[in-house]
């Protein structure tokens, strides 16, 4: 019996670069085959090369052993192909059953919709992945799950046979994540085939039956799942042996540079005290929601603070907006990088200057190119942005090195706080182990770091003691000597 799909020795280049060089995989009926790798090893290519997005240079797609070569996106659509990216492509103002059906509304006689049918069909897919809510509802309401859901709700409307789901839970809570992972479950006893893209590896381990790694371009090895463990999968992942993924570092704690005292932003938190010390790392955790984020925005000015005052080293700035944060030596790294970190359409090197144009600016604002570009460089050096240039949009790197990118900005003011807000979410293990060595870095070099993060693992850490948030406040403190899960957890949910 032929396999559902067999992709082989898929080749492409784009103009300088070659993004896959004889890359070969298989998925079965009924399997979920995990491709892992670092941001920029393929994966994205690979998958639009199936979705009849690109074309292949090279090699041949093959559906249940017949010859397949997508021209366009709706030749893949037809035969069953559908890939949910992580950014979801509903329409917010229509009903949930006009999202599943667009572009194939049952119709009547006079060209009408036929809304019983509609919501009647729509209803039978909802129940089949285990969303209960209404087909009338507007998309706009729903959780990101449930958008996803509905996502593959659509998916099983075309008679899916391979449903690719990239990222699919790097927005989802842990309730929200059980849901799509039963709807995962389903599916697969159904004989739909699944490629599951992700840079979580537990949630690899946990879904799929066999894993892909991409590196460079090529597939390096295929393995079922147990016969992997994590070590082994990383070092397949970058090409290098990791013994830990946190960099050692022994903390020499100085001044006090971050002074928090009874801070609040209306609404959002309240009554929130702590200190940050010269060359501490201080985790902020707690559920998403806790307020965690909206602390650090409102020490960055980027909130408004209505109660408490913030001190940076030993002045105690007017912090209204960022221009006044920046002023102070503080630095802040958003959770979305997309939407507040970066310009999208501007260079890298736009990118890393934005921080800093006042400084390198001339006579009637007139802007100094080479240091711009000086600046740029350097930043590229250090930080090992993977670029053709300086000159390349941001929108077109890998998410590890659009964040690498706005890290570098965050360096060029030169300042003495980071506020790191999730710094690693979307992005693979490789990009992850260099940015916990920058952080490492930072606090060496006297920098205080206060850090943001969903990943319990990644805030053991990288942390020296983790402040926890509940329902806008802050629920304790855990020094290292007392770190572990459940210790946090337990102030995260109870106080």
């Amino acid at each position: 019996m032929s396999p559902l799909l067999a992709m082989q020795g898929i080749s492409k280049s784009f103009p300088g670069v070659k993004a896959l060089s004889d890359v070969s995989i298989v998925l079965d009926h009924g399997e979920v085959l995990g491709i892992v790798g670092e941001n920029g090893a393929g994966k994205s290519t690979l998958m639009k090369i199936l979705a009849g997005v690109f074309h292949a240079d090279a090699g041949e797609v093959r559906l249940e052993g017949q010859r397949f070569a997508p021209r366009r996106p709706r030749d893949a659509l037809d035969q069953g192909i559908i890939v949910i990216h992580q950014e979801l492509s509903l329409v917010a103002e229509r009903s949930v059953a006009e999202n599943i059906f667009l572009g194939n509304l049952p119709r009547g006689r006079l060209g009408g919709v036929r809304r019983a049918a509609l919501h009647r069909e729509a209803g039978r897919l909802l129940e089949q992945v285990g969303l209960a809510v209404a087909p009338q509802t507007r998309v706009r309401t729903l959780s990101v799950a449930q958008a996803q859901l509905v996502e593959i709700a659509r998916a099983l409307s075309r008679a899916a046979r391979v449903i690719v789901l990239d990222e699919p839970t790097a927005t989802l809570t842990s309730a929200e994540q059980r849901l799509l992972f039963a709807t995962i479950a389903t599916l697969r006893a159904q004989g739909v085939g699944l490629v599951f893209i992700s840079h979580h590896l537990e949630e690899v381990f946990e879904v799929c039956d066999r894993v892909t790694v991409l590196r460079d371009g090529a597939a390096v090895e295929t393995r079922f799942v147990t016969e992997w463990n994590q070590d082994a999968l990383i070092q397949a992942m970058v090409n290098r042996p990791i013994d830990a993924l946190f960099p050692v570092r022994h903390a020499r704690l100085g001044e006090v540079l971050l002074r928090v005292d009874g801070l609040a932003c209306a609404g959002r938190f309240e009554g929130v005290s702590f200190t940050v010390r010269a060359g501490e790392v201080v985790g902020l955790g707690g559920l998403i929601g806790a307020g965690r984020s909206e602390v650090l925005k409102t020490i960055y000015g980027a909130l408004p603070r209505s109660a408490g005052s913030v001190r940076i080293g030993t002045a105690t700035p007017r912090l209204r907006a960022p221009r006044d944060a920046i002023a102070a030596g503080v630095a802040l790294v958003p959770e979305d990088r997309k939407g507040e970190g970066l310009v999208l359409g501007f260079p890298v090197r736009d990118n890393i200057a934005l921080s800093t144009l006042p400084r390198l600016a001339w006579l009637r604002g007139l802007l100094l190119r080479a240091r711009i570009d000086r600046l740029a460089e350097h930043a590229v050096r250090s930080l090992r942005i993977r670029t053709p240039s300086i000159r390349q949009r941001v929108r077109t790197l890998s998410g590890g090195n659009q964040q690498k990118v706005v890290l570098g900005r965050a360096l060029t003011t030169s300042p003495k706080l980071f506020l790191l807000d999730e710094p690693t979410r979307g992005i693979d293990i490789g990009a992850k182990v260099e940015v916990y060595r920058l952080i490492n870095e930072l606090a060496q070099s006297g920098a205080a770091v206060l850090v943001v993060s969903s990943d319990m693992i990644e805030l053991l850490g990288l942390s020296d003691r983790i402040l926890v948030m509940r329902a806008g406040r802050l629920a304790g403190t855990v020094e290292r000597g007392e770190f572990s899960q459940e210790r946090i957890m337990q102030l995260a949910a109870l106080g």
